[in-house]
């Protein structure tokens, strides 16, 4: 809607241009930087200036509606990728608190450029952008509580999600940045050049969203031949998963998980809400419980069975140098130490990132470049360090400090593949700096998903030593 709305302006404000103005803006381009009112003359604008009537009333089109505009279009784009990364993050990050400061931090750097720029129209643009910071916080906040995503939607939990996620941000940024580069810059004149990239964005946006939607939802793994078939007597009942397991599960709560792993022998019944019986290779225990949750064991070689009567219980963790989840999707193994690090990572940023984002970018242009960029590091900085403390609290017990050196190892494989992949983006000849930056991110993220997915991969079960 905000796009559509910002597209009519630039079509009203050309007529009036061609109209009333023959086409000069050099009274407003004294005003701003070079690039800016590159006018569509094409024979369908000609005809649609000479048949508007009382083109003089579309002045106003001219450098003051994109001020209510600006600010809405800039955060709902941000908001619309932390909502592909992450739904739980995204509604914790809707809070009335957040986006007013979001708000506020991106209406004072437009305000600031307003000043910088002192147009005739600045104190007009001022006050637009001040009624537009208001009403923007109230419309967000409303749009937040809406349902985003499908219920229990996380993180991306492998590599393919991963890649989808960062194949649709970088589609998105592609077309917003088409978008700036014409409509926001009163430069319909270059639409035609944007068309086949927008066209190739378009088309993987929709194609990065469908395949995300559909690894999102997919089902859990399939029960290998060999396990003994699964009864149930309520809700949801998941039998023995694994190489060669034996056992079975049946119970009258919600949810009952049986053994997973190789050669687990061990079975789960339950009469509370949820029970995970042993997980991992060897196990040979069992859990039962009449509680809320109850957690097995978990690793290689369990033998002590599990029973509680309390909420919560969990037993011990394995070696298997991998991360395990027991959230909505328990059963199922994430990606590894090396993915989730760049999920967590990347979940980091864009919540740090958020409320200075806008005057970080501005700061590359108006200010300060040193400044701007010892901010984004810093910023950077803080996310990795996070996201590692937060991995390295996954990783298992036993055999942690082998399971983190391998870790580690290919955090420095994936970073310094992905930072010479991030060189060659920053070095593709670009109009905007925005678009180097987006060439650049999207080949760092490209690179480092495939290298971790690969050492993750590669590096899966290996015992501790």
């Amino acid at each position: 809607m905000v796009t559509v709305v910002l597209f009519v302006n630039q079509v009203l404000f050309t007529i009036y241009a061609l109209r009333v103005r023959d086409g000069d803006m050099s009274y407003l381009a004294i005003y701003v930087p070079d690039g800016w009112f590159e006018l569509a003359d094409g024979p369908v604008m000609t005809w649609l200036a000479e048949h508007t009537p009382a083109p003089e009333l579309l002045a106003v089109c001219a450098l003051r509606v994109p001020s209510l505009f600006e600010l809405p279009l800039g955060m709902l784009a941000y908001l619309t990728v932390l909502n592909w990364l992450d739904p739980s993050l995204y509604r914790r990050l809707t809070s009335t608190t957040v986006i007013a400061l979001m708000s506020a931090s991106y209406s004072i750097t437009f305000g600031l450029i307003e000043w910088e720029l002192h147009t005739p129209y600045t104190v007009q643009n001022l006050a637009l952008r001040l009624l537009s910071g208001i009403v923007t916080v109230f419309a967000l906040r409303r749009l937040g509580r809406l349902p985003s995503a499908p219920q229990g939607s996380g993180a991306p939990r492998t590599a393919a999600e991963l890649l989808a996620f960062a194949a649709s941000t970088a589609a998105l940024g592609y077309l917003v940045l088409a978008l700036y580069d014409t409509v926001l810059l009163y430069s319909m004149g270059r639409v035609g050049e944007h068309v086949p990239g927008a066209v190739a964005a378009g088309t993987v946006l929709v194609a990065a969203r469908f395949a995300a939607a559909r690894l999102r939802r997919r089902p859990a793994e399939p029960v290998p031949r060999g396990s003994t078939p699964v009864t149930a007597g309520s809700a949801v009942m998941l039998g023995t998963v694994g190489s060669g397991a034996g056992a079975s599960a049946a119970g009258g709560g919600a949810v009952v998980l049986g053994t997973v792993g190789s050669g687990a022998g061990a079975s789960a019944a339950g009469g509370g809400a949820v029970v995970l019986g042993t997980v991992g290779s060897g196990a040979g225990a069992s859990a039962a419980g009449g509680g809320a949750v109850v957690l097995g064991t978990v690793g290689s070689g369990a033998g002590t069975p599990v029973t509680v009567g309390g909420p919560v219980t969990a037993g011990s963790t394995g070696s298997d140098g991998g991360l395990l989840t027991t959230r909505a999707d328990a059963g199922k193994v994430t990606a590894g130490p090396g993915v989730g690090t760049l999920t967590a990572g990347m979940s980091w940023w864009l919540a740090l990132f958020l409320v200075p984002a806008l005057a970080i970018r501005y700061e590359l242009g108006f200010g300060s470049w040193l400044l701007a960029a010892s901010a984004g590091l810093l910023i950077i900085g803080a996310a990795t360090a996070f996201a590692i403390f937060e991995v390295y609290g996954s990783l298992p017990r036993d055999g942690r400090a082998a399971a983190a050196r391998r870790w580690l190892l290919g955090l420095v494989a994936a970073g310094l593949s992905a930072t010479a992949a991030a060189a060659v983006g920053l070095a593709v000849p670009a109009v905007h700096p925005e678009m180097r930056l987006l060439s650049a991110a999207a080949l760092f993220v490209l690179t480092a998903t495939v290298v971790c997915a690969a050492w993750d991969r590669h590096h899966a079960g290996e015992p501790a030593r």
